[in-house]
């Protein structure tokens, strides 16, 4: 397999408002094709559609209905895998979801790991929108997940991890796209049609705490 590339991004709001917080993940070993098809969506869009014309990154919250089902569509067409971790915040410990970048590394393990005990995987590049990691700690997140993976697990996988200003990178803005989509399903339960768009390239679903994820309190 060589090398994977891992493009990732979250939705929700930690408990300030709604019960669920998702971290996607969208797995390649080539971004590219990816990163093309969002570039010609996105020009389509804001040509056909003059309320974007001005926006500097279309946000899946902000899309139309329209504007999301096309995007989804052209994101599903390339050869990718969708990952994904939901957390059930009325179950998570309050620590984890008053300190924001310890719960979003504990989420992202349980997606990276996986892939890097996969055989043959012996590059990871993981691409994360910096907004979500507090400045005077993006080099922790960088250390944990390599402490991890290199020295508990003993897996001899290179790691490298960027970090994007998420307008400047169309994979993560795709990333946006499908934790949108997966969160909207969880919180609404209602939201079935575009989740119904994404669920063949699912490889991998993670639901935090296993035990008490949904249940009633």
């Amino acid at each position: 397999m060589g090398k994977v590339i891992l493009n990732f991004d979250e939705s929700g709001n930690l408990g300030k408002k709604g019960r669920y917080f998702t971290i996607a993940c969208i797995e390649t070993t080539n971004s590219k094709p990816l990163k093309n098809v969002m570039k010609k969506s996105i020009l389509k869009t804001k040509k056909s559609f003059d309320k974007y014309k001005s926006y500097k990154e279309i946000k899946a919250s902000d899309a139309n209905p329209v504007v999301k089902d096309y995007i989804l569509r052209k994101i599903i067409s390339k050869e990718i895998q969708i990952r994904y971790i939901v957390a059930d915040l009325n179950h998570t410990k309050k620590e984890l979801i008053e300190d924001e970048n310890l719960l979003y590394n504990f989420m992202l393990q349980y997606l990276i790991i996986p892939v890097a005990k996969k055989r043959n995987t012996d590059q990871l590049e993981i691409n994360i929108d910096m907004r979500t990691i507090k400045v005077n700690s993006v080099n922790s997140f960088q250390d944990y997940i390599k402490l991890k993976i290199k020295y508990e697990l003993g897996l001899d996988v290179d790691i490298k991890v960027k970090y994007f200003e998420s307008h400047n990178s169309y994979a993560i803005q795709a990333a946006d796209f499908v934790a949108n989509t997966v969160n909207s399903f969880y919180e609404y339960k209602n939201n079935y049609h575009y989740y119904d768009i994404l669920k063949d390239k699912v490889c991998h679903r993670e639901l935090f705490p296993r035990s008490k994820f949904g249940r009633d309190l």
